[in-house]
């Protein structure tokens, strides 16, 4: 079972990794003021210069940036010094970070009418970081019921 554990808080790590290179570049751009390449048809410069792409004067990129950040820094913790609490963290923190894409990529597809990819991929690495998340949760329970 450890090493089921093992592998879920490494798979959200890595995924956690790649979520923050997507959302440093974004930021790197953001504040350098240049619009990254976009390989679909149109929408990435749509999406990024909508008022819905920063808080304040912070762009989302560098709050997803900071999302992703605490999913590694959580999931290294798991892994190397397990507790409940880690782990009940690292699961609240993905599920909020799971809702907010959600509500960004509705914003996408209702409001902006437009699609960023590399908004996608981050919507994409947050959803996937649900099933470690879901499937620990479950070994825990699955845990304390041993118990």
């Amino acid at each position: 079972m450890n090493l089921i554990r093992n592998n879920l808080f490494q798979l959200s790590a890595v995924l956690g990794f790649l979520g923050f290179l997507d959302s440093t570049y974004l930021t790197i751009m953001h504040y350098r003021n240049v619009l990254p390449p976009c390989t679909l048809k149109t929408g990435c410069e749509t999406v990024l210069t909508s008022t819905y792409s920063t808080v304040g004067p912070f762009p989302l990129a560098l709050l997803g940036s900071i999302f992703y950040l605490a999913v590694i820094f959580l999931s290294i913790l798991c892994l190397f010094h397990y507790k409940r609490l880690y782990l009940r963290s690292l699961v609240f923190t993905v599920f909020v970070g799971f809702i907010v894409s959600l509500q960004l990529l509705l914003l996408q597809i209702f409001v902006i009418h437009a699609f960023c990819q590399y908004c996608l991929l981050s919507e994409l690495i947050s959803a996937l970081l649900l099933l470690p998340a879901i499937l620990s949760k479950d070994l825990l329970i699955d845990k304390v019921k041993e118990k």
